[in-house]
């Protein structure tokens, strides 16, 4: 029974996080080292985890329940995909933070609930029920929201609570399903609330009433929130206020993400895709999820400030990951776990790039930037890679969830549907391409929008090498995704299907 080891990955990023905040606000160095340590340790235990999956271990473990509800620390495929990810990324987000936040105050705040944020991420990852992932939701904002409100600026504070009263909202809507779905399994209509590949309530649970359709419709929405689907997206643009490591985490795995990965959770193990497809719900969820893709990426058309722009990109990505989730399709589910991959590694990228361009130039706007790629062409080439990616250019890795999208799409078989959502997918790119690629243009061909005399900074190692990084990655895993992130997507879409 290897129950310990979901715990010591939720474990090891709160330890570490404790050790931080009592290391002095001046001693920097040491600080940073913990941290480093404290994610690379972390990523280990991942690491066993996916090999303990392999190997069939038993990896559960009941720690207290409460009105018949039990928290539950479980791993399984999705969860250690997810948690992989997350890893992963927060590897070389602690390095770049480490030399963002040289020049800002209150070091040891930020790191402390950086790392803090990881072991809760985990925790979501490895949540075993509905309840369980409800708590670590809250206290993912409780860990989040310092770091938001980090410059303590009005607009810091105002943004922050705009934060938390959507992040309310989105667990009161959860918290309402588990307390629906606990009352059935304490009357016996249900067998078990643990995720389970495939649902715990198949075809039959529709007997049970509009109940158990209205639990779904509002736990869907509560986890929409999280994601910051239209129209409930407003938060997400206003904590663009956070500085660049902050927001890099934000869109990339430790917000956003969790709210799709909790959809997946919903429909997949809990609900079950023959329930959702018998709900009559179907083409709500993809109508929900396509508006999202269209009306964000429209909006980000008009946006000029650079990390705004970034912003309602995430939401219109967020649309497809959902897209993929809700077609009820092998090949569509396979596309959104790749996309859990592809998409966290080109967008923390591009905030990466963003985040040395603002920290270097003081400029916000893409209208300032005007032949930047003359004066940082290494940073510029960087976001372009991300940029091309996320237009769905090919070897990037980005073109995938397109191409899983389409696939998914052809395999309904022909009709209004298909060509409704090949239709879909081909304008999003379109859109992808006219907000993305006059930025590249801009900052290479662009008349200059900087003085001859200006003196401007140069790019810091420890902020321009983990983008550079991560940018070579985005390339590896577009040419032999076969290798590595396919084999990772089906490992989750075999076991519910």
């Amino acid at each position: 029974m290897l129950w310990w080891l979901p715990l010591t990955a939720v474990m090891v990023p709160v330890l570490g996080a404790f050790i931080i905040g009592f290391i002095q606000e001046d001693k920097q160095a040491p600080r940073s080292k913990v941290a480093i340590i404290t994610v690379l340790i972390s990523f280990v235990v991942v690491l066993f985890n996916f090999k303990n999956i392999a190997a069939g271990g038993a990896m559960e473990m009941v720690f207290f329940s409460l009105a018949g509800a039990e928290f539950v620390l479980r791993a399984d495929a999705f969860s250690a995909v997810f948690a992989l990810v997350c890893n992963s990324l927060w590897i070389l987000s602690i390095i770049y933070a480490t030399g963002y936040m040289e020049e800002h105050l209150n070091h040891r705040r930020f790191f402390t609930f950086y790392v803090l944020n990881l072991g809760v991420a985990c925790g979501i990852a490895f949540s075993g029920n509905l309840f369980t992932l409800f708590i670590f939701y809250k206290l993912l904002t409780l860990t989040t929201f310092p770091l938001v409100a980090h410059s303590q600026t009005a607009e810091a504070r105002k943004a922050t609570m705009n934060y938390v009263y959507y992040s309310v909202a989105s667990g009161a809507m959860i918290l309402y399903t588990v307390i629906i779905l606990q009352n059935f399994l304490n009357q016996g209509l249900l067998s078990e609330l643990t995720f389970t590949p495939g649902g715990v309530l198949g075809t039959l649970s529709v007997d049970l009433g509009y109940t158990m359709l209205l639990a779904f419709v509002v736990g869907f929405l509560g986890f929409a929130v999280k994601a910051a689907m239209i129209p409930f997206h407003p938060w997400l643009p206003g904590a663009m206020v956070a500085v660049a490591p902050v927001s890099a985490l934000f869109h990339a795995v430790a917000v956003v993400n969790t709210g799709v990965f909790g959809i997946v959770r919903l429909v997949y193990y809990i609900y079950g895709p023959d329930w959702v497809a018998a709900s009559g719900l179907y083409l709500a969820l993809v109508f929900f999820a396509v508006i999202t893709m269209i009306v964000g990426s429209c909006r980000a058309l008009v946006e000029d400030q650079l990390k705004l722009r970034l912003a309602y990109s995430t939401i219109s990505q967020m649309g497809y990951l959902t897209l993929g989730a809700v077609l009820l399709m092998p090949a569509a589910l396979t596309g959104t776990m790749l996309h859990f991959f592809n998409h966290a590694f080109l967008k923390i990228t591009l905030f990466f790039c963003a985040g040395i361009i603002i920290s270097m130039t003081g400029r916000t706007k893409i209208s300032q930037l005007g032949g930047i790629g003359k004066r940082y062409p290494r940073t510029m080439f960087t976001f372009s890679i991300a940029a091309l990616g996320l237009v769905g250019v090919p070897p990037i890795c980005g073109y995938l969830i397109k191409l899983y999208l389409l696939r998914a799409s052809i395999e309904i078989g022909g009709g209004f549907e298909t060509v409704l959502i090949i239709s879909l997918v081909i304008m999003s790119a379109i859109l992808n391409a006219i907000y993305y690629l006059p930025i590249v243009f801009k900052a290479f061909w662009g008349d200059s929008d900087f003085g001859e005399e200006e003196k401007l900074p140069k790019e810091k190692p420890l902020l321009l090498y983990p983008a550079m990084f991560l940018a070579f990655c985005c390339i590896l895993l577009g040419l032999f995704p076969a290798f590595i992130t396919i084999p990772l997507a089906e490992l989750v879409v075999n076991s519910v299907f």
